[in-house]
């Protein structure tokens, strides 16, 4: 740093610089009463800018620049002030992704209606409406019973695995969840999902966004994992009831749904060391990346709770009990007069397939399926489409409700 002095001064005291002691502001003695009581002029060194530094295009990081402080009596300020400057956000690969959502949401919209017609085409009303008039109120009601205790089972589930994710929720506040959950699965099925509107409300009021997505998908992990502790066992029990070709057609779809489970848990446990290993540089800084690394920790560390992930499986399995019963009383009520065993293979194997990306939700599927199980049981077609078509206006029911839940919520915050 260079000193300027007055010109009267550098002609009388041409040699004279003032010299200062380290680490004080104080002159020496040797400059004491030389110079006059004027500040000197700092000249500030101009610093040149670093080549080869490209700007981050992070749209979750801010990009900081040094701002020149300022310099007292020769000593610079050591905390440097930052300003923020906005980052740049990368929106062709944003409309990118948006448009192979919509192309998705158009092929699963044709497959349902195309599944939709077919079904309703095959349907024989002059059978319909004599069953509609016949139901067994008695039974209906015990199906639909059964279909909130699924409810309270599914939410009592999803609390354990928010306990072990060290969130503090209230399991009322749940089940006013999953009904909403339920509600935007069913009325909006293009903006965000059950799993997802549960998670983010979860997230908001937790503070904990990678948590509550944590929770969500290991809740819907371990109610598959209860299903097939139930049915696999029960494949092997009550296999008479179902043709050779539906037990090796369910075996395979529970091969299918085991090796889903193995390869998620696989991948989170080794995702954070693959990441740290492999992934370097821009990749492993990518917003998407770093978020799904986020829950990927955060499911690894609910893993680790073997006590609270045996209470979500315990919950879960219960949840398929009643699932048994939902449909078995169902049946009852429409004269389809089945034994309960087969529903304990038949509505794990209608919900793999439904749970399937090809169709809205899985309706379509879910209904074809029906019809197909139960044709190899001699029931016939329009009385096993009523019996679906029963359980979505169920499902229905739950999701208007849960839409007034909503509704209520945020009338609540606002």
């Amino acid at each position: 740093m260079s000193v300027l002095l007055p010109l009267d001064q550098e002609e009388t005291i041409p040699n004279m610089r003032a010299v200062r002691r380290p680490g004080t502001g104080r002159k020496s003695p040797a400059a004491k009463g030389v110079l006059p009581q004027v500040p000197p002029r700092i000249a500030l060194p101009q610093v040149p800018p670093r080549e080869g530094i490209t700007p981050r295009t992070d749209p979750d990081q801010t990009i900081l620049r040094p701002v020149q402080g300022r310099h007292t009596d020769g000593i610079s300020i050591a905390d440097i002030p930052t300003e923020q400057l906005p980052a740049i956000v990368l929106q062709e690969e944003t409309k990118k992704y948006q448009k192979k959502g919509w192309v998705g949401l158009v092929v699963r919209t044709i497959v349902t209606v195309l599944l939709f017609a077919l079904l309703l085409r095959s349907m024989s009303w002059s059978t319909l409406v004599p069953t509609l008039m016949h139901v067994s109120h008695t039974y209906l009601l015990i199906g639909l019973a059964a279909g909130v205790l699924c409810i309270f089972f599914s939410a009592y589930g999803w609390h354990s695995v928010v306990i072990a994710e060290n969130i503090k929720a209230d399991l009322a506040r749940l089940i006013d969840l999953y009904l909403v959950g339920i509600g935007f699965s069913h009325f909006l099925p293009t903006s965000m999902g059950g799993d997802a509107i549960k998670a983010f409300y979860v997230g908001r009021d937790s503070d904990n966004m990678a948590g509550a997505a944590s929770a969500a998908l290991m809740s819907r992990i371990t109610s598959f994992v209860g299903m097939l502790l139930i049915a696999l066992p029960g494949i092997a029990i009550f296999h008479k009831y179902f043709t050779k070709q539906i037990v090796i057609e369910f075996l395979l779809l529970s091969l299918l749904l085991i090796g889903a489970i193995v390869s998620a848990i696989f991948a989170v446990a080794l995702l954070p060391r693959l990441s740290s290993r492999f992934l370097k540089g821009a990749r492993i800084k990518n917003p998407m990346f770093m978020k799904f690394l986020a829950v990927g920790n955060a499911l690894n560390g609910s893993i680790r709770k073997p006590r609270s992930m045996l209470a979500a499986t315990l919950f879960g399995m219960l949840f398929w009990v009643a699932s048994f019963l939902n449909y078995y009383g169902y049946a009852i009520a429409l004269g389809i007069h089945v034994p309960l065993p087969f529903y304990v293979i038949a509505i794990p194997f209608v919900s793999i397939i439904a749970s399937l990306p090809v169709s809205i939700n899985g309706f379509g599927v879910r209904e074809s399926a029906f019809v197909y199980l139960f044709s190899t049981i001699h029931v016939r077609t329009p009385i096993a489409t009523l019996l679906a078509l029963l359980m979505d206006a169920q499902v229905l029911l739950f999701g208007l409700i849960g839409g007034c839940i909503y509704f209520a919520m945020n009338k609540k915050t606002n």
